[in-house]
């Protein structure tokens, strides 16, 4: 019987007993598994597998509970829609308070006070913004309306320069109150009246489920953009001229032109302005060097003018038409809404005079 060249093999039968002694030398090991290579289960002359990597268990993320803040964003200035024309504000949120759902109304204002929208913009026929909602990115959101064509503004414009008040409080840059009279004759509506003249949408989970089942897309993004643009026209109701296809100085230019094209035809071919007027131009102006002594003395004339103490058709119309004031860097109160509150209480005085206010004396000048 040859001696075996491993003194082990002699003694062991099988690789598994073999692998249980620990107090075996490798290289007798390595012997063993060149001879028996099944019973170790490894092969010595051939490459191991290349090791699995490292891949982490994706996790998933808890829905936030609050929407990501927003630096410098649009938002209600006073928490809530005011301006001048609240009035235009109110006509535009009659849509939103037909159509919107009582939870998308609450957290579209509250978006709006935050401060959630990143941008927004106006163009004519559409509205539209992004929205920073509770996901990585902000949301599109759009309101569209349909505007007017030439021709229904050539009416308009025709039907403004015939109405006396609709003139003049529009050239002096306010909106009335009853615009909306005169479009009705011209089957023309410049306000939404309900959601068929409007067109809403978003790209959230919300708007794309209500878009699935066919209802209408009014979530808290839209809600919030309508809020907006209520406060805009609080402030500049001409924007509602605009959104319907024309700018608002376009349309004051075209009521300027009608109204001096039709006050130029009641005319006829006489000048607007005649230098010589019968019975006053007649009259000879006596030297101012001769006029020294009585000179700042008004004369018996002055109590034949008559000038009757009536409230302005338009309220404020200088203010209006010199603009905003100048000083808006380092002024501390508004100039033009204090100028406009001393002008009410001069004029309400004027036109009731307190009761029991005494005449002011004259005062002699010999004194």
């Amino acid at each position: 019987m040859v001696a075996s060249r491993n003194p082990v093999r002699s003694q062991f039968e099988s690789g598994a007993e073999i692998r249980a002694r620990s107090h075996i030398p490798n290289r007798y090991r390595l012997d063993i598994c060149r001879d028996a290579p099944n019973a170790c289960g490894l092969d010595p002359f051939k490459t191991n597998p290349p090791p699995v990597p490292y891949r982490p268990i994706p996790t998933v993320k808890p829905p936030l509970l609050h929407p990501r803040k927003v630096r410098g964003g649009v938002k209600l200035s006073g928490g809530q829609v005011e301006g001048p024309t609240l009035w235009a504000a109110q006509r535009w949120l009659r849509v939103l308070e037909e159509a919107g759902a009582g939870g998308a109304m609450v957290e579209g204002l509250e978006y709006a006070r935050q401060g959630q929208t990143k941008r927004m913009g106006a163009s004519p026929g559409r509205i539209e913004a992004s929205i920073q909602g509770r996901s990585d990115r902000p949301y599109a959101t759009s309101i569209t309306l349909g505007t007017f064509s030439e021709e229904a503004w050539e009416r308009v414009a025709k039907s403004m320069s015939e109405g006396a008040i609709y003139a003049a409080k529009l050239l002096a840059s306010e909106l009335p109150s009853n615009i909306e009279d005169l479009f009705g004759p011209l089957d023309l509506r410049l306000f939404p009246a309900s959601t068929v003249d409007v067109t809403v949408s978003c790209n959230c989970v919300e708007a794309k489920a209500a878009e699935a089942e066919g209802k209408p897309v009014w979530c808290k993004h839209v809600c919030c953009l309508a809020y907006l643009f209520a406060q805009r026209l609080a402030n500049e109701p001409f924007l509602i001229f605009m959104l319907r296809g024309l700018e608002g100085k376009e349309l004051l230019e075209r009521l300027r032109e009608r109204r001096i094209a039709a006050g130029a035809a009641a005319a006829g071919s006489a000048t607007l302005y005649q230098q010589h007027v019968p019975g006053v131009a007649d009259i000879l102006s006596v030297p101012l060097d001769e006029t020294g002594s009585g000179f700042w003395d008004a004369g018996p004339g002055l109590a034949q003018i008559e000038i009757p103490l009536d409230a302005p058709k338009v309220t404020h119309p200088l203010l209006r038409r010199l603009g905003p004031s100048p000083f808006t860097g380092t002024a501390q109160f508004p100039l033009v809404g204090m100028l406009a509150s001393c002008y009410d209480t001069i004029s309400r005085d004027a036109l009731n005079p307190p009761q029991g206010e005494r005449e002011v004396e004259p005062v002699d000048e010999d004194e």
